[in-house]
């Protein structure tokens, strides 16, 4: 089979996984042909290929382009991580107008032949047709191999529908708990639900498949770096800040409004990975939009 590896704008995270899969990566190239992959090969077109894997967001022209070409000349498209697939944390870059996030970064000087930028971040599959998706900020091992082998065999990667919690191992605590709190104002009790214990944990809406040991095994909260999970991105009803505001005030024994006042940026405690989601910025009340700022509009 003929593969290529693309990177659009990103960390390059997904792809050192890639890099990392020991004696499976050398499996992948003695069974199969990779023609384009920036970082193993001097090569420079992409040429036909049976599968393209995407990693990062299209943030100017200059990665549209390369998005279509490598959708034209692939037979089937796969999502490389979570910035492809949900725009990552790379979406919070709209909570900004461009002016503002070109002076920061360059102070302010003209930048002579740069390619322009694009008027939202948005998932891969909002500028090309994808065929499959691998969220993780990165992909874990496990994660990796499992979807590249069933993509080589030219099958349907399962595409995981739990939340993290499912996986969580941890217990609950007697309430009501403080908080709403950080981990750096009172460290969690090892083993003890975090969010039942006055974190801001995003567990209950976030899709598995990591093993949940962020939580689990270091205590810290999870942030949603897989994504939201199905209910939470396909039911048009579910809030994902009023259901992290509800489960604190349950766990706080607070009321709703205090818990809200008590969570300082919301946008970055709920929707760090997936600000540029367009099924959530559609959302009223409480959907993503009322935190882009990009290009001056909402």
């Amino acid at each position: 089979m003929q593969v290529a590896l693309l990177s659009l704008s990103s960390c390059l995270g997904c792809q050192a996984v890639f890099l990392g899969l020991e004696e499976y990566l050398y499996t992948i190239i003695g069974e199969n042909r990779i023609s384009f992959a920036p970082f193993l090969m001097d090569s420079r077109e992409i040429a036909e290929v049976d599968l393209a894997l995407v990693e990062g967001t299209v943030r100017h022209a200059g990665h549209f382009a390369r998005a279509r070409e490598v959708r034209e000349k692939a037979a089937r498209v796969a999502a490389l991580g979570t910035c492809a697939c949900f725009g990552g944390v790379q979406g919070l870059a709209d909570r900004f107008a461009e002016e503002e996030i070109m002076r920061r970064r360059f102070g302010g000087e003209p930048c002579e032949g740069a390619p322009g930028g694009v008027k939202r971040l948005l998932p891969l599959d909002s500028f090309i047709k994808v065929d499959y998706y691998l969220p993780g900020c990165p992909p874990t091992q496990e994660l990796m191999k499992g979807f590249l082998q069933a993509a080589l065999a030219g099958t349907q990667p399962l595409r995981e529908g739990s939340t993290l919690c499912a996986e969580c191992r941890v217990s609950c605590p007697e309430l009501p708990q403080p908080g709403p709190r950080r981990t750096t104002e009172a460290p969690p009790r090892k083993g003890e639900c975090l969010i039942e214990s006055g974190y801001a944990c995003m567990g209950p809406l976030t899709r598995d498949g990591c093993g949940a040991r962020c939580p689990t095994e270091m205590g810290v909260p999870c942030r949603g770096c897989r994504g939201p999970s199905d209910r939470a991105l396909l039911d048009p009803g579910t809030d994902l800040k009023g259901e992290t505001v509800r489960r604190l005030a349950r766990a706080t024994g607070k009321k709703a409004g205090e818990v809200e006042e008590a969570v300082n940026d919301p946008a970055h405690t709920c929707f760090m990975f997936c600000l540029a989601e367009p099924a959530l910025r559609r959302r009223r009340r409480e959907g993503s939009s009322p935190y882009i700022h990009r290009m001056g509009g909402r």
